[in-house]
């Protein structure tokens, strides 16, 4: 890879922000990270994108050419074509942030943002549980809900570039308030946010550690958010009838019945024959999937470039 296939991933999430530089091949060759510092606010965290990308690049005996591209897997609604933030529930004060222009007047490079959702799922398609399907979509069940959907072996970004918002889809009527300002999504009754206050614990894995010592109230609140969750995933197979749907986050992670709850009431909100052909998978890439997704998007970008050179 010349210097034009330079790529800097990064993944920005509301406690940790993760920077790669990659090889050749792909694999990661440099990688940094820090704790957000999400209170500080939008200036600050792109301080600390910019330093961390830098620590990356300097390991990699680099400059920070033009050629380069940063990547950045953000973590709430975003129109990527013009490098905004909507917002992120995890980062208090960033509503309209421009991003995109702020990383490439810091670094002097090409900068893309997406929805760590949809960089998730791209990584999962091309490197992990994806691999090989056409349509595809992935569901994050961590502090929020998301999914990222892609159709025909492309990511789908919809009209606006806002699409997999799945978490804000209303499943209980007047149900519980969700950050976004409505009532009852499926975030404010199934997310790892959503599951603690109900239990009145700390986390979703406290609630999990309850449940697996035999606590009866912290297995009612999860059985109820992984049933309300199933009901959900299996209006997405009727709505999108996927190949497949691979399933990532911290409350899906922690074990115990969660799972097993989910996929039975898949069965119960779903056609028969459109689930028979749907996988229902776990994730693959651990916690580098957004870097690795960050940086199929990155190559996504200069593959086009490399085009369209080509067809001038």
């Amino acid at each position: 890879m010349g210097q034009a296939g330079r790529i800097v991933a990064v993944d920005l999430g509301g406690t940790w922000v993760r920077v790669a530089s990659f090889q050749p091949d792909g694999t990661i060759r440099e990688r940094a990270r820090a704790a957000t510092l999400r209170e500080a606010g939008p200036e600050a965290v792109v301080a600390q994108i910019c330093s961390l990308a830098r620590e990356v690049v300097s390991a990699d005996s680099w400059s920070v050419p033009e050629e380069m591209v940063v990547a950045i897997a953000v973590p709430g609604p975003v129109d990527p074509v013009a490098g905004v933030m909507d917002g992120a529930p995890n980062l208090p004060g960033w509503r309209m942030v421009p991003l995109r222009a702020l990383v490439e007047a810091e670094l002097g490079c090409r900068c893309l943002i997406d929805h760590d959702a949809s960089v998730a799922a791209l990584g999962e398609h091309r490197r992990g549980a994806g691999r090989g399907m056409a349509d595809f979509v992935y569901v994050t069940v961590s502090t929020g809900i998301g999914a990222g959907l892609i159709f025909g072996g492309r990511l789908y970004r919809g009209g606006s570039g806002r699409a997999g918002e799945f978490g804000h889809m209303v499943v209980v009527e007047d149900g519980p308030l969700c950050h976004c300002g409505n009532r009852g999504c499926l975030e404010a009754v199934s997310s790892g946010t959503a599951i603690a206050l109900a239990a009145g614990a700390p986390s979703a894995a406290e609630v999990s550690r309850r449940a697996a010592a035999g606590d009866q109230a912290a297995q009612e609140v999860l059985a109820a958010a992984a049933r309300q969750l199933g009901l959900a995933v299996g209006g997405l197979i009727n709505l999108l009838n996927p190949d497949a749907i691979a399933f990532g986050g911290g409350v899906l992670a922690a074990g115990g019945h969660f799972w097993d709850q989910m996929v039975a009431a898949v069965a119960e909100g779903s056609f028969a024959a459109t689930r028979a052909h749907c996988k229902l998978l776990r994730s693959q890439l651990g916690e580098d999937q957004g870097l690795l997704g960050a940086y199929e998007l990155a190559q996504d970008e200069l593959a086009e470039g490399a085009a369209s050179v080509l067809l001038a």
